[in-house]
């Protein structure tokens, strides 16, 4: 996953928690048993390609219902998609090709970037765990979790955290929380030392209630 959080670095001017307004889109769906290797080859051949901003993202999901698969794009609005534009005869051929391979699509969703933590060593990120969430109070959550966020870099070290307030789609939740590590258990284990830190007791008590809609996990399979 080291192309986007690179690009989203130069794009910011390297600061460590950086404020962004790039749109991330985000489609699931359900693969056929033993069709995975199908889709992320097609959507290599289709997506594997220079963009005007942002990335293509093929992921496998985990303890999401019915979804096994997740596509997402992310990107500048004001500066989207590839460099040399698709016919629609390609989209529509690309789209038959996967559908073989698909048996139902899952749920969507449009949500807006509001602040990653920069921070680290991206090529270790290979799984993301995901919390769609319903804040209390939107402004006081994300003002905490930024000083939250702010104060753990000595628990985090090369890991990357996210938020991103959900505008169409999704769950019921308003935002999507994400923290980023070698695997689930690494995440897991961050976790629990995160919980143990005193910028964790000062972040639930400033932050304000916060409803938990869904976790779930994903593992990159291709990022371009």
């Amino acid at each position: 996953m080291k192309k986007i959080y690179l690009l989203l670095l130069i794009y910011l001017s390297f600061t460590y928690l950086v404020h962004a307004q790039n749109v991330v889109r985000v489609y699931d769906f359900n693969v056929k048993s033993g069709h995975a290797s199908d889709v992320a080859r097609n959507f290599a051949d289709y997506h594997d390609v220079e963009r005007k901003s942002g990335a293509a993202i093929l992921q496998s999901v985990s303890f999401l219902d019915g979804v096994t698969h997740r596509m997402i794009f992310a990107g500048d609005p004001a500066n989207w998609g590839p460099k040399v534009e698709r016919s629609d005869a390609e989209w529509e051929a690309y789209l038959r090709k996967q559908q073989l391979h698909i048996n139902s699509g899952g749920g969507s969703m449009v949500m807006t970037s509001l602040m990653w933590r920069m921070d680290g060593d991206f090529e270790k990120c290979k799984t993301s765990r995901y919390w769609e969430i319903i804040p209390e109070d939107p402004e006081k959550y994300v003002k905490a979790r930024e000083k939250f966020v702010n104060s753990i870099g000595d628990i985090l070290e090369w890991r990357i955290m996210g938020l991103s307030s959900i505008d169409m789609g999704g769950l019921g939740g308003t935002h999507t929380s994400l923290l980023c590590g070698s695997d689930l258990n690494d995440i897991i284990l961050t976790g629990r030392k995160i919980q143990k830190s005193k910028a964790y007791k000062s972040y639930i008590e400033e932050r304000g209630n916060v409803k938990i809609i869904k976790s779930y996990s994903a593992n990159y399979i291709h990022n371009f």
